[in-house]
């Protein structure tokens, strides 16, 4: 690996010459930014795969949706569908991705759009009878045509981004030097005992400016849930796992799945893990392997275990009977944040909105 990554280090010195080139150009207005005359709130990160950055965006829109009209606007990844394109009730993960959709089906006072071009979905948010007073900018750090008002960076802690290089040979999306944008930074996905002196560290390394504020998250996996709800079983799945002592298959489609299958074998039961590539489309090969897998392992209808973003993506594929869907459970997770530094972060974004 290490060898391969030597090879690509010039791939990547370029890749960040034309992103450094890129922001450059947005910075001194040789490319144009749009702002609007409406709060506008940016979540994203600069790293490819799962920073945990969705949790965040939910809280954020949680935050918000008591007291304002808000909208979420996403490129819509994994999407059959190409162009502008507002959710309603009949829209599935095929035609606005599984991100949207989650939210979608979380938050139904939520409006959701999807646009490649995050401006022509701005445009027909604005256009709306009753247009959002509130928009929240879904993994946006770098689609820098629409101009955010504010911006949150999300980092995982486990990839610290002052180690990494650039796309090809790591990655990083654009140089660290962009890390400046971000009103605030979210180190996600740190251990519930970080210490203050550990956190000190990581602000330093973060080489962040004074104005710019740095909060430290962890991910709480919530009780599973079933995925038919009209169907919900009696027994809690903690419960059944303990009476029956079946194993357990655990899939995931997500950029790092591993915190997820380290959670799932906490359960106390063999656990068969199966990784897929993020945003994956279930086919049909895929839902016999997992059915197979399951047989392998003594389970001819095993109890199937997975995260929220795949369970959406499950749930609407023409591939898994409702017999499957019956023992699929997935697991919640939401962020809780660390040295009793929520309240100070929900009134940064509360003041932002609040004075635009």
């Amino acid at each position: 690996m290490k060898s391969l990554r030597k090879l690509l280090l010039p791939f990547s010195w370029l890749y960040a010459f034309v992103m450094h080139t890129r922001n450059f150009m947005f910075d001194k207005g040789i490319l144009s930014s749009k702002s609007y005359k409406l709060p506008v709130i940016s979540v994203g990160n600069i790293t490819v795969g799962g920073t945990g950055k969705t949790p965040l965006t939910e809280h954020v829109i949680r935050l918000l949706l008591p007291n304002q009209r808000c909208a979420m606007l996403s490129r819509g990844y994994g999407r059959k569908t190409r162009g502008v394109f507002l959710a309603d009730d009949s829209s599935d993960y095929m035609t606005i991705g599984d991100e949207p959709m989650q939210m979608q089906s979380k938050f139904k006072d939520l409006t959701v759009v999807v646009a490649e071009k995050r401006q022509a979905g701005m445009e027909l948010l604005l256009s709306k009878k009753e247009p959002p007073e509130v928009v929240v900018l879904d993994d946006a750090y770098q689609h820098r045509y629409v101009k955010p008002g504010f911006s949150i960076l999300v980092m995982d802690y486990h990839r610290p981004m002052w180690k990494d290089f650039c796309f090809p040979a790591g990655n990083l999306r654009e140089p660290l030097s962009g890390i400046k944008r971000a009103n605030l930074i979210v180190v996600n996905k740190v251990p519930s005992n970080l210490s203050l002196d550990e956190a000190d560290a990581i602000r330093k390394k973060l080489k962040k400016s004074d104005s710019q504020q740095v909060f430290f998250t962890s991910v709480v996996y919530k009780n599973p849930e079933p995925l038919l709800k009209n169907n919900a079983q009696d027994k809690s799945f903690q419960k059944i796992l303990d009476e029956t002592n079946m194993p357990l298959i655990a899939i995931a489609g997500i950029g790092n799945p591993e915190p997820f299958f380290k959670m799932a074998r906490e359960f106390g039961v063999s656990v068969s893990t199966i990784r897929f590539p993020d945003h994956h489309d279930f086919s049909k090969q895929d839902i016999l392997n997992i059915e197979e897998k399951g047989r392998k392992e003594g389970m001819p209808e095993p109890l199937i275990l997975t995260t929220e973003k795949d369970a959406i993506r499950l749930d609407s594929n023409k591939h898994v009977s409702e017999q499957m869907k019956s023992r699929i459970w997935y697991i919640p997770i939401e962020l809780e944040f660390l040295f009793g530094e929520q309240v100070i972060f929900d009134k940064k974004i509360k003041d932002y909105v609040g004075k635009n």
